[in-house]
């Protein structure tokens, strides 16, 4: 009996774990319904910036970026994560969802510099 109520909450905990995952990262990329304006403040492994104008947000926010995040410059041509500079004026396009850390985290779908 311990064996089988062991292996159910086991079971449980796995289930958990995959719906925590909210969909992935490609869920998020198709669904870019949000936009805030900010200014890049560092750029590393994920991107650094002070939201500026937004609905839902302000102030200091990591962006996270993939193979998926598309880089638009303002004349709508594509350009790289490599020609994004600190103190860029960026749209960032996200699917809503924020990671509550400090600071916020979003996964960026299109990044547009203005």
């Amino acid at each position: 009996m311990k064996k089988k109520i062991y292996c159910l909450l086991l079971l449980l905990c796995a289930l958990l774990l995959v719906a925590c995952n909210g969909g992935g990262t490609e869920e998020v990329m198709q669904n870019a319904d949000f936009k805030m304006t900010a200014t890049i403040t560092e750029i590393g492994e994920k991107i650094g910036v002070n939201v500026t104008e937004a609905e839902y947000a302000e102030g200091p926010f990591f962006v996270i970026t993939g193979e998926n995040t598309a880089y638009v410059d303002r004349d709508g041509n594509t350009i790289k994560r490599t020609d994004l500079h600190v103190g860029d004026t960026v749209e960032i396009f996200y699917g809503g969802q924020v990671m509550m850390s400090y600071p916020p985290q979003i996964v960026a779908a299109r990044i547009v510099v203005k």
